[in-house]
């Protein structure tokens, strides 16, 4: 054999001899277990989701926010949004916002875009364009805080409409804090 090809073969078992004390190394420090703790299933049930609902402060002319939470048993995209329309027509009453009674809404969902289908008497509810531009946006900015939609598009009773009591609704709306 010629000297070029010793030296070679010579390189070649050096570098595996080499290699193979390193990764010897490697794998006495890896016996090392470093344990991880994993959260409790009791301590996951715990947790509670929350978003915030938007509600009017006719005082002020403005829109108030409030953490609201959600049930852990609310699994589909729909349940939630219907949880939180439920719990901010509550706040409403409450606040004499809107009057007592039972206020019948649908919500659907098509890429981005939310379908909030309300009943007239919800809107009818406002005295001037500020209250009812404040009730419009506490349901889209309650809608759209939990993310995952744009925009909110708004039919009344099952209709596009154009207008309720004072504002045309034929638009969409987008989240807007600054109410």
């Amino acid at each position: 054999m010629c000297k070029k090809v010793k030296i070679f073969l010579a390189f070649l078992i050096i570098v595996t001899v080499g290699t193979g004390f390193y990764s010897h190394k490697l794998n006495v420090i890896s016996t090392e277990v470093t344990p991880i703790t994993a959260p409790k299933v009791e301590n996951l049930k715990e947790k509670q989701l929350t978003t915030t609902i938007y509600f009017p402060n006719l005082k002020e002319n403005k829109l108030n926010t409030e953490e609201i939470i959600i049930p852990n048993n609310l699994i589909t995209k729909e349940g939630i949004l219907t949880n939180i329309i439920n719990q901010l027509i509550k706040k409403l009453k409450s606040d004499n916002t809107i009057k007592e009674g039972i206020y019948k809404f649908e919500i659907y969902s098509k890429n981005k875009n939310l379908y909030l289908d309300l009943d007239s008497k919800i809107l009818l509810s406002a005295n001037n364009p500020q209250e009812e531009l404040l009730i419009i946006y506490s349901f889209v900015n309650s809608l759209l805080s939990p993310g995952g939609a744009d925009k909110v598009i708004l039919l009344i009773d099952g209709d596009p409409t154009k207008k309720v009591n004072f504002i045309n609704i034929s638009n969409y709306y987008r989240k807007n804090s600054d109410i």
